[in-house]
């Protein structure tokens, strides 16, 4: 080995060590960890008892690298896992690339050899290896594949800011070896539970026990009138924290749920984050992943987007406003979706599987995201009602994505809208369970008959579809076979 081959691995060395200061003290160092656990590290946690490889895509600053830090905190202090075997590395620093012949290989080579001091082919106890920001790994797949392929005693972790989807080759690789975890922003439920300070348990009961319990239900029985009595019960049961709640869900309506926003009252910082959270996510992934060299042009697309969010609009009109051609519209759209920083809706056209590809309603992914590009996040927003409608259908449209996603894992979660001839329009529909569920969002304080039109209209020519879903600001009750459920009880599902 030449000198400066001895050097790269020293520094190697070092970078290790660095990174996994549990090895020498036990813990992790405590500003790295976050003292409120959201939902996501629960579910994680259980499937640390696998053996396939446990991937974990989503959004920079959704909070990946720090439940990460609060698995590893729980592994050696509630599962009295010895804290050298446990290794951390983080693909994100490019020397960890660049200084490597074979990055992966020769750092559990090190690992073992200096820390571990036993073969990974003969433990008898298990390893957990954590890779944050896989996907920055060449050839990432194949490489998991071959470690996964040995069957020794290792569970790997490994986090990425874009879909695993895009890496075709690499995620192609790994078919049958990975369970898949999306982890976004924080959600509704996760950010009010931490800000209300109080009643966790009664709150963690009735979200997942009545209300998800029982919108599952509702649906396998194809009945408005038990989703009806479900909302009913969650609602019964939190009634006396209904301010509480929707004081929170005004603040999620303005900034939604980053993480270290969590505590932030300042909304200026707060959309000062978040407008580096997104720029880091074209400079850094977008470059990264497609090799792109024009991220000016993609922050334009993003600004531009970010004033029609939720509505139709059409690829020839962007292009032509921003002197851009169609293919390269299309390809940016591609990007941004990949990395989490727009959702796509497509026209429902009486089947999720005729549906219109071209005709899309296109929004920012995130609702903090577009009022920090408008200049919206701030205490004023909560005075205009309009643009809170607005904020209302895209957290509504994210979370009912999440619950598609909770209630089947392995499915891609797509949404759809509706409009017919008159200009009536459903918000969103999505297929939950092999069901077709319409949601209109309302977000104000008076409903009147004209706002169950469009989902009457709907469900009379989707004879299939057994009820629909009116969110309200307030409002709860029936109308035929449309349930009307308070914004901020239906985010707690």
């Amino acid at each position: 080995m030449t000198k400066l081959e001895d050097a790269a691995q020293d520094r190697v060395k070092r970078a290790l060590i660095s990174q996994n200061g549990w090895w020498s003290t036990g813990h992790v160092p405590e500003s790295l960890l976050q003292k409120f656990r959201r939902r996501d590290f629960f579910v994680l946690m259980q499937k640390l008892d696998g053996d396939k490889i446990l991937i974990i895509p989503g959004p920079r600053r959704a909070g990946k690298t720090t439940i990460m830090y609060q698995m590893i905190e729980e592994l050696i202090k509630g599962k009295g896992v010895d804290p050298k075997r446990i290794l951390f590395v983080s693909f994100d620093y490019p020397y960890l690339t660049s200084e490597l012949k074979r990055p992966f290989e020769d750092i559990l080579r090190m690992y073992t050899e200096t820390v571990l001091k036993e073969s990974l082919n003969g433990l008898t106890d298990r390893v957990y290896i954590f890779i944050d920001e896989v996907y920055s790994l060449a050839d990432w797949g194949q490489i998991l594949k071959g470690h996964f392929d040995r069957k020794t005693n290792t569970k790997i972790i490994a986090t990425g800011s874009s879909s695993p989807q895009i890496m075709e080759g690499s995620a192609r690789a790994l078919i049958g070896r990975i369970d898949k975890h999306l982890m976004l922003q924080m959600k509704f439920v996760d950010v009010a539970t931490y800000n209300i300070g109080k009643s966790h348990d009664e709150i963690k009961e009735a979200s997942l026990g009545i209300l998800r319990g029982g919108f599952q239900e509702a649906l396998e029985e194809g009945k408005a009138k038990k989703l009806q009595v479900s909302y009913e019960d969650g609602y019964n049961a939190l009634a006396h924290l209904e301010d509480e709640f929707q004081g929170q869900l005004l603040e999620y309506l303005i900034k939604d749920g980053y993480p270290e926003n969590l505590a932030q009252a300042d909304y200026s910082k707060c959309a000062q984050s978040i407008a580096i959270a997104v720029d880091f996510s074209i400079y850094k992934d977008v470059m990264r992943i497609f090799r792109d060299r024009e991220p000016d042009s993609i922050l334009r697309l993003m600004a531009l987007l970010s004033q029609s969010s939720g509505n139709v609009v059409g690829s020839r009109t962007l292009a032509t406003t921003l002197g851009m051609n169609l293919r390269t519209i299309e390809k940016y759209l591609w990007h941004l979706e990949s990395v989490y920083l727009v959702s796509l809706s497509y026209a429902f056209s009486g089947s999720v599987y005729r549906s219109l590809p071209k005709a899309r309603k296109i929004y920012i992914a995130n609702v903090g995201a577009r009022n920090a590009m408008m200049g919206l996040l701030s205490e004023r927003l909560k005075e205009n009602s309009t643009e809170l409608g607005k904020c209302a259908e895209m957290v509504a449209l994210d979370h009912i994505k999440r619950l598609a996603f909770c209630l089947e894992p392995s499915k891609e979660t797509k949404t759809f809208y509706w409009r017919d001839s008159k200009g009536n329009e459903v918000d969103i529909i999505a297929e939950m369970k092999g069901n077709i569920v319409p949601f209109d969002v309302r977000f104000r304080e008076t409903i009147d008959d004209k706002d169950f039109r469009a989902l009457k209209l709907f469900l009379e020519e989707n004879s299939k579809c057994r009820f629909g879903v009116l969110l309200t600001k307030r409002n709860m009750g029936i109308r035929g076979n449309i349930v009307m459920i308070p914004l901020w009880l239906f985010l707690l599902t």
